[in-house]
């Protein structure tokens, strides 16, 4: 049976366990060594600090006692000495030893470090033992010799050796755990990611990477990322397929009308000045379609954002109030422009919030009665400039109040008046470009549009 091949995601378990390993070995070995000369050195000082103190207790009996209270004490240290753990010598002014448990006279250079076996030593030695660290002092015309078994250093160092590599092996092992713990724990979530896209390339628009709670490392960052990306392109995606639905069904009446009129023209043996005339308004009426179509896709598309200016957006409403009055007044309404007495300062395309403006104040001036007032309005706060257009028309239907601003979306009491059902829509893309809130609301009667921008007010200053 052929051996099952590794996938990317087990390979990178396997990595991570032994990067994690690798890791912690090295770490072990650097506080190995760094303790174990460090224990070296302390032990070494603490024996040189020993035979120090027994040098000047000695040296204390000498001057209080003299020789032969120095002598005995010289005995004395060398008997009790458990195998010789610590050997003594002392000698005269003539360099004859007349105290201690070295028989080998130690009367020229003294060395650090003397082997066991090369002084002979009087009752033997454990087997153990290797060697002394040697120390000599004058005590007055005397000399004493002293030697610290490096036994107990060597019983020491090799404990801690032992001790260090047990923890060494266990850290190391517990490295492999968590490697392949963290390992198979990140396996999981990028194999979650991988699913997730897979099954998004499939056709499952709906599908979204899970989102443990409190996961706020790179993965669960990436995978918020990943999950806002998915919901962008869900959103293009449903809008692409209903703008094609829309375009196939609102586009096929008037194509119909226009092909109609050109039979009927070809058929006839005179052509009226009336028929062109009605044939170029259906043309017109399909250009503008599209028209109005490519422009929302520009503003979606593009990036007008580098093109965005601070300025005052009540500039733009008295203009958009004074070009729209006298259209206004031929239709019999009254078209009111208010703006507060401090700045309203905006981020944004001069010119594309002039488009939406016009839209929002077209909009209501076509489906209006005559006899009713517009009012444009403008209200800040330290956080917001809101921009209203209210109108007393027919208003919109609560469960409208959503759709009214998708493509081609015409309400069932706009549903006979003219236009292609685009505006809003526009005016709804230019919203999402400079990241404001449109909403809209019932004015009992008629209809109040709402545009939330962020305050740029203190930006600016």
């Amino acid at each position: 049976m052929p051996e099952k091949p590794h996938t990317p995601s087990s390979r990178t378990s396997v990595r991570l366990s032994l990067q994690y390993s690798f890791v912690y070995a090295t770490l072990s070995a650097i506080v190995f060594v760094m303790t174990y000369f460090y224990t070296q050195y302390e032990i070494r000082e603490w024996v040189r600090i020993e035979m120090r103190g027994a040098a000047m207790t000695l040296e204390a009996i000498y001057r209080s006692e003299g020789i032969d209270a120095l002598i005995s004490g010289v005995d004395t240290l060398a008997k009790a000495s458990f195998e010789n753990a610590h050997i003594y010598q002392l000698l005269d002014e003539d360099g004859s030893i007349i105290s201690g448990n070295i028989p080998a006279k130690m009367d020229g250079r003294l060395p650090d470090r003397i082997l066991a076996e090369d002084i002979h030593l009087l009752g033997g030695v454990n087997e153990e033992l290797v060697g002394y660290w040697m120390r000599g002092d004058q005590i007055g015309p005397y000399r004493l010799v002293q030697g610290s078994s490096d036994h107990v250093f060597a019983e020491i160092l090799e404990a801690l050796g032992y001790a260090l590599l047990a923890g060494s092996l266990v850290v190391v092992v517990l490295g492999l755990i968590v490697g392949v713990r963290v390992g198979r724990l990140t396996e999981q979530r990028i194999s979650g990611i991988s699913r997730t896209l897979s099954d998004f390339s499939g056709g499952k628009l709906d599908v979204r990477i899970p989102a443990p709670p409190g996961k706020r490392d790179d993965l669960g960052r990436v995978s918020t990322s990943i999950n806002l990306m998915l919901d962008k392109i869900e959103r293009l995606l449903e809008s692409q397929e209903q703008i094609s639905n829309d375009i196939a069904h609102d586009m096929r009446t008037p194509l119909q009308h226009l092909r109609q009129r050109l039979e009927a023209m070809q058929s006839s043996p005179k052509v009226s000045h009336e028929d062109v005339t009605t044939s170029l308004e259906h043309t017109e009426e399909i250009i503008g379609t599209f028209n109005a179509l490519l422009r929302i896709a520009q503003i979606e598309g593009a990036d007008r954002r580098a093109r965005f200016e601070r300025f005052d957006i009540r500039s733009v409403i008295e203009n958009v109030a004074e070009f729209f009055e006298p259209l206004a007044d031929d239709e019999g309404m009254t078209l009111d422009a208010q703006s507060p007495g401090e700045a309203a300062v905006v981020l944004g395309d001069r010119g594309l919030l002039t488009q939406l403006l016009s839209n929002l104040v077209e909009n209501a001036i076509k489906h209006s009665p005559a006899g009713i007032d517009i009012k444009i309005s403008v209200h800040t706060t330290p956080t917001e400039v809101s921009v209203r257009v209210a109108d007393g028309g027919p208003g919109v239907e609560p469960a409208d109040h959503e759709r009214i601003f998708r493509r081609f979306f015409r309400g069932e009491k706009s549903r006979n008046s003219y236009g292609n059902g685009l505006g809003l829509s526009l005016v709804k893309a230019i919203a999402d470009l400079h990241g404001a809130t449109l909403s809209v609301s019932n004015n009992n009667p008629g209809a109040v549009f709402e545009v939330r921008f962020p305050n740029e007010r203190s930006s600016q200053g």
